[in-house]
């Protein structure tokens, strides 16, 4: 099971049905950091080795672009970050149910310093550092392995 950390904005419900299905979940605003920025929240995920799970799609967007792109401009390592999970909105039932799913179907591994955002009409999209969004099919993680 995956260990997340969910942005304020993620309804309190994701939360619980995600935990009651096995996921370790950790809420912001649990922890009062809902005020926190949003490139302080990135840094807390990689501090506590969560997944991140946010309505925020933009700002996470430049925020994981900045993450794994600038480091080589200037020959620095950072830690890889656990991975962003970007939902378009819907109901606490049916996020936790689209979590839950891609969670079961994908290696942790494959996450790592990625960023997916749920298209509620077309699925799972994946972006690349600086790219962007494509299309992902859940199979597509399987086929690598």
């Amino acid at each position: 099971m995956a260990q997340l950390y969910l942005d304020h904005n993620v309804a309190r419900r994701v939360g619980e049905l995600l935990q009651g299905g096995g996921h370790d979940v950790l809420a912001s605003r649990d922890i009062q950091s809902e005020r926190l920025s949003d490139d302080v929240l990135l840094l807390a995920t990689v501090r506590f080795h969560r997944i991140f799970v946010t309505h925020n799609r933009g700002d996470f967007k430049l925020l994981h672009d900045a993450w794994v792109t600038w480091p080589a401009a200037f020959g620095i390592a950072l830690p890889s970050h656990p991975g962003i999970l970007v939902l378009d909105a819907g109901s606490p039932d049916t996020l936790a149910e689209i979590v839950a799913d891609f969670l079961d179907a994908v290696h942790l591994d494959a996450l790592l310093d990625a960023i997916f955002w749920w298209h509620r009409r077309d699925g799972w999209h994946r972006a690349t550092g600086g790219g962007p969004w494509v299309p992902y099919q859940l199979s597509d993680d399987a086929e690598r392995e």
